[in-house]
């Protein structure tokens, strides 16, 4: 039987990117975080806004999506773990004049944010995260 493309997160995954949204106060400006988790993607977490459908679907508004690559996710070391979630909270706001939830989709925009506040360490925890991706894709391709 083939791998589920999306599944539901560990408990520990969850618990992290929910910490993470109540210390933004996001929750409070009605967005709502839906994580899972999925077998395999470039990147160890990718956030998005759910589509009208998906919001229609599940009976939420301003629904914020976050895509963990669970496998290599859960081999990170903590410190890692928490940075890549925050990287990814980084570009996530509400708009109050707009009405609705953005999620930046510049990737430099949060990288130069993140490099303010963790100084060159934050490359370096980026491209771990990268290379954990790599590492996991080469040893799939080897399998």
């Amino acid at each position: 039987m083939a791998k589920k493309k999306f599944f539901e997160s560990d408990d520990q995954i969850v618990s992290m990117i929910n910490d993470c949204a109540n210390r933004c106060g996001l929750p409070e400006c009605g967005v709502n975080i839906q994580v899972m988790s999925t077998s395999k993607q470039k990147e160890v977490i990718k956030v998005g806004k759910a589509s009208d459908p998906t919001e229609f679907l599940t009976k939420t508004d301003n629904a914020v999506q976050f895509f963990v690559y669970e496998e290599v996710f859960l081999e990170l070391d903590e410190e890692l773990q928490r940075f890549l979630v925050e990287f990814a909270f980084d570009g996530v706001y509400y708009d109050s004049d707009k009405d609705k939830v953005v999620v930046e989709k510049n990737p430099y925009v949060a990288l130069f944010d993140m490099r303010r506040k963790y100084g060159e360490r934050a490359v370096e925890l980026l491209e771990a995260a990268y290379l954990a991706v790599k590492q996991k894709a080469d040893k799939d391709k080897e399998e």
